[in-house]
């Protein structure tokens, strides 16, 4: 990793040029051209000044309503968050980031407001996901600003995204030299040769793919640094498809991305200093407030997935990775836990604590060892109990299905890469093709389907353990957290439109009761909301949806975000984001509204008209996957597991050798079958060793109870009960097992 106080680079030399009113400066390394930059640069500004003269013309006057009430008078189309910020205080607006509309949609602070709405502004804190994911990937505009300072039209950039496990890239293709490039790749006109001049290009030798040295990361981040400085806004401009084909027409990568756009809509562009990249924002308001910034490292990736079928070409990109922050502090802390976070992987304490493994033979699928099956029906049974709290019934469903179950529910069209497909070849000419289950809904379909149901049936709440099957490229499969073969907690709830509310709201009791007993000490809560296009359903219904979804969260009492548009088409959302001791956050349970699938498979009840009609359909995962979840916990708790979970709840040191066996295998055997509703896993160690040895190995091996035994505990039948490194004293056998139910069922 590489901090800005550890740069000490010297600049070539310096070009400036005008474009407009404005000067742009390249800070260059080599003879390089920077005619693209320039040409794009032109493009834009002619464009802002077409949009901006179409404005002025336009003018209608807005109300925009402050949090507290006050109501401050703009034009639509003109007037900016940040404007409406300064009219307030110089302070408020260098302090904002972001603004909030409607309470409900990111908003750029320099983007003008086209309608009345009420606005609030979101400070510099990096306090929740959604703003962390902003501020992100307004870095990744400031590397790519930074590679094109340094390599001008030398550089071809793909994609620079946030990530959601946090910091941020940018991908790219670098010439080796300072030669043109080859004739038909520097300006495309013809798109239906754009794959062919792609393959090209990722299969060319004029393009570097070592990794960068470390000489050259300190360039790249001396240059972000004094681009961030520099405090440029980030600007927002919505322009046509064919103004963005022109502003791209010498990057295939970026055409490639606008070919995917449909070509009646609007491009949304964005530009930081001299930079512009196709984006839909929001992004912070300017590059000052990026101050600590550090590059992680260079790899290479595959560019997109259906070029990548020769393995033995030269196809890969390149990757910068980074993180920043607003203050060094937040950026010392982050790699504190980093390094934490590194002793805390899952599948090294897995390795140590003997509790999964994976093979070559089975990748992906996880062997869940002797302490691991443990947890790992500790957290099933426990959702068990809950799930006759909260009324379902659990069903097994079988794990392989023909195509046309996956053809009705519409996975066979849009999910088919993602699953595994099976041929069946028998003697009796079977030649149907199956397909492993990659999800339970459509046989929970067909439960719901093999009887007659009335309202009063409804609502239905099947759940379902059964393991499931989804296809993850083998790049991505790691320990527990991307894996092939997996278990979900996973339930659906059949019901009437009038028992949404009461639904959801059992479901967000439901959540908050689990992550509570998991002591994870925060969540976050994200509606997404219908998208403007490509949706089913009614607009009414999608309404009166987000409604019942938007009345149960505000019954929760905490505080919600929204991702307006980003509902998946076939029924709004909730997602959950946990925050586990290293304050990272994982995306675990779900809710979400589903009214197609029900159509698909052509679902009815009786209503008390006598009158037949469709349920709706609320998929749910609590936990989620169960092995992933097991995952995060490991890392969350370092391997120290409560005693509700732990595979190794208390130890018993017999000292003095084998003539206290006896006694100890007694204890064993009574605390081991001493609850009839808790199964208490409990050791004998036989080592013979030193006490002080002993002591250390169960510390090691994370026991929660340590019981020593000797003559005078088997005399008096007691126990010496340490916990913690605590001595807890003398204990009979029935006052541990107090102990221990009660620790069982406080979940410590």
């Amino acid at each position: 990793m590489f901090s800005h106080h550890q740069r000490n680079v010297k600049w070539n030399n310096l070009i400036l040029y005008r474009t407009s009113d404005k000067q742009f400066s390249f800070k260059l390394y080599r003879n390089i051209s920077t005619d693209n930059i320039r040409r794009r640069m032109l493009i834009w500004e002619t464009e802002k000044k077409r949009k901006d003269h179409l404005n002025v013309q336009s003018q209608n006057a807005i109300n925009i309503t402050l949090k507290d009430g006050t109501v401050k008078k703009g034009i639509s189309g003109i007037v900016t968050p940040l404007e409406c910020a300064k009219s307030i205080s110089l302070k408020l607006a260098n302090d904002s980031i972001l603004a909030l509309i409607n309470s409900r949609e990111l908003y750029d602070m320099n983007r003008p407001i086209t309608d009345s709405c009420t606005l609030q502004f979101i400070p510099s804190k990096m306090n929740d996901s959604t703003t962390k994911e902003v501020f992100w990937h307004s870095t990744s505009h400031l590397l790519g600003l930074a590679l094109e300072t340094k390599y001008g039209d030398d550089i071809l950039l793909c994609d620079g995204p946030s990530l959601k496990q946090g910091g941020f890239f940018y991908e790219f293709l670098l010439k080796k030299h300072t030669d043109q490039l080859d004739n038909g790749l520097g300006n495309i006109s013809k798109m239906d040769k754009l794959h062919e001049i792609i393959a090209q290009l990722i299969r060319s030798p004029k393009f570097r793919r070592d990794p960068f040295s470390l000489e050259e990361l300190q360039e790249i981040l001396k240059i972000m640094y004094e681009c961030a400085s520099k405090k440029y806004p980030f600007e927002r401009l919505v322009v046509s498809k064919d103004v963005a084909y022109d502003i791209f027409a010498n990057n295939p990568f970026k055409l490639y991305y606008l070919s995917k756009i449909p070509d009646n809509e609007q491009i949304a562009l964005y530009k930081c200093g001299s930079f512009i990249d196709l984006c839909r924002g929001p992004h912070i308001s300017h590059t000052g407030h990026i101050r600590a910034i550090d590059l992680l490292k260079c790899a290479n990736a595959y560019w997109t997935p259906d070029l990548d079928n020769d393995k033995s070409s030269p196809q890969s990109i390149v990757r910068i990775y980074g993180i920043s922050f607003p203050n060094a502090q937040e950026l010392k802390a982050w790699n504190q836990e980093q390094e934490l976070a590194q002793k805390r992987d899952h599948r090294i304490i897995a390795k140590s604590q003997r509790l999964f493994m994976t093979h070559p033979l089975s990748p992906g699928s996880a062997f869940m060892l002797p302490h691991g099956t443990r947890i790992f029906q500790k957290l099933q049974n426990y959702i068990r109990i809950k799930y006759k709290e909260f009324g379902y019934e659990e069903v097994m469903t079988p794990m392989i299905f023909k195509k046309e179950l996956w053809e009705t529910s519409g996975h066979w069209q849009n999910y088919r890469t993602e699953m595994f497909a099976v041929q069946h070849n028998s003697n009796q000419n079977d030649n149907d093709i199956y397909g492993l289950k990659p999800m339970n809904c459509p046989g929970h379909c067909l439960i719901f389907d093999s009887a007659p149901k009335s309202y009063r049936d409804l609502p239905l709440r099947l759940a379902d353990f059964g393991s499931l099957h989804r296809n993850e490229t083998s790049g991505a499969l790691t320990g527990l957290t991307r894996v092939r073969q997996f278990h979900q907690d996973d339930a659906h709830i059949f019901c009437r439109e009038s028992q949404i509310f009461e639904e959801i709201s059992a479901t967000l009791s439901f959540i908050d009761i689990v992550y509570k007993d998991l002591r994870f000490p925060h969540y976050e809560i994200l509606l997404s909301t219908r998208p403007e296009k490509n949706f089913i359903g009614e607009i009414k219904e999608w309404d009166h949806a987000e409604d019942a979804l938007k009345k149960a969260l505000n019954a929760t009492g905490r505080k919600w975000s929204t991702n307006f548009g980003d509902a998946a088409f076939y029924g709004p959302k909730i997602d959950i984001k946990v925050e586990d001791a290293l304050h990272r956050m994982h995306q675990t349970a779900t809710v979400q509204l589903d009214f197609q699938l029900p159509q698909r498979f052509r679902l009815k009840y009786c209503d008390e008209n006598g009158e037949n009609k469709t349920p709706i359909i609320i998929h749910r995962a609590i936990l989620g996957s169960v092995e992933r979840i097991m995952a995060i916990l490991t890392e969350h708790t370092g391997g120290k597991w409560p005693f509700w979970l732990s595979p190794r709840q208390a130890i018993i040191l017999p000292i003095g050798g084998s003539k206290f066996i006896d006694y100890a295998e007694h204890v064993c055997n009574s605390l081991k079958s001493g609850n009839l509703q808790h199964n208490y896993f409990v050791d004998v160690d036989r080592s013979e060793n030193s006490l002080n040895k002993m002591i250390k190995t169960a510390q090691l091996s994370q026991y929660n109870f340590i019981l020593v035994i000797g003559e005078k505990e088997r005399d008096t039948q007691t126990l010496n009960v340490r916990r913690d490194g605590e001595l807890l004293g003398n204990m009979s056998i029935d006052e541990l097992l107090k102990h221990f139910n009660d620790s069982h069922n406080s979940r410590l």
